[in-house]
């Protein structure tokens, strides 16, 4: 059976363009365009007749922007595909929208179509920063490993269907700080951490201590999906720590391996794993 992150790859393999979260694309005159696209399916990524139309139009549209954020950019429009259960009444219909629009980013279009299984796909459209975007490539040894809140039980919490992206947050840290490279952690700090270290080819040391868990044990704040917050590594600099409420210092890029440091010095691998969509 195909698994989601090893036919990623087959796809960006095939489609050098991709980029990391988003697309990246070199649209002169208008500079750097950022352009990524998620859905929202029924009984994957949250339940129609749970969390309701609403937050899956705000999901769909804020899991996008979230992944203009990890490449330090600026959402700007998104365009919705929509498939409606059939005999959908009205003020659920218009609800999607309603949830879409919520997020702050300008809907400029999309399609509606009706059908057995709920979902709301969307197309978000960002102008990456003037430093250029930021990449999983870009780690260092000697980097922090950053996050900017709380991880784990999302599901759980609600939270996967209600986050705020990390958008000025991007930016702040983007324009005051060394950001060498960024991702928005949606398959779990571990699996997404791994991603970077082989971007990038290097390693790290994780700190279980500093993991800010919410409200969960540390292994689900490793292997939860869908928390939405930003992980990144920068240059040391003691002034990141203090820009933002909530960020955290988690651990250290280093040459090679990828090593769990428990509170007692106890050292075990970090293993390579997390929510993959479909499990």
């Amino acid at each position: 059976m195909v698994r989601e992150r090893e036919l990623l790859r087959w796809v960006q393999a095939r489609a050098p363009k991709a980029g990391d979260d988003c697309a990246v694309l070199d649209c002169p005159p208008w500079g750097t365009l950022l352009l990524t696209t998620d859905s929202v399916i029924d009984g994957v990524h949250a339940r129609w007749g749970l969390e309701g139309p609403e937050r899956f139009g705000y999901k769909a549209v804020a899991r996008g922007m979230s992944d203009v954020a990890a490449m330090g950019g600026t959402p700007l429009w998104a365009l919705l595909a929509v498939c409606l259960p059939k005999g959908v009444a009205d003020a659920d219909a218009k609800a999607v929208l309603l949830g879409a629009e919520r997020t702050g980013c300008e809907i400029v279009g999309g399609d509606t179509a009706f059908g057995p299984t709920p979902y709301v796909a969307a197309t978000v459209l960002g102008r990456a920063h003037a430093k250029g975007p930021v990449l999983r490539s870009g780690a260092r040894p000697g980097d922090w490993i950053l996050v900017t809140g709380p991880l784990g039980g999302s599901f759980a919490s609600g939270k996967h269907a209600t986050f705020r992206p990390r958008v000025e947050e991007a930016r702040l840290l983007v324009e005051r700080f060394d950001v060498h490279a960024m991702i928005d952690l949606s398959d779990g700090l571990a699996g997404d951490l791994h991603r970077i270290l082989e971007a990038s080819g290097v390693g790290c040391r994780l700190d279980a201590q500093a993991i800010p868990c919410a409200g969960v044990s540390l292994d689900q704040a490793l292997h939860d999906g869908e928390d939405y917050e930003l992980l990144l590594t920068v240059r040391p600099d003691p002034e990141a720590l203090r820009c933002l409420p909530g960020l955290a210092r988690i651990g250290l890029i280093t040459e090679r391996g990828a090593l769990l440091i428990h509170a007692d010095g106890r050292e075990e691998p970090l293993r390579d794993g997390g929510y993959e969509h479909g499990d």
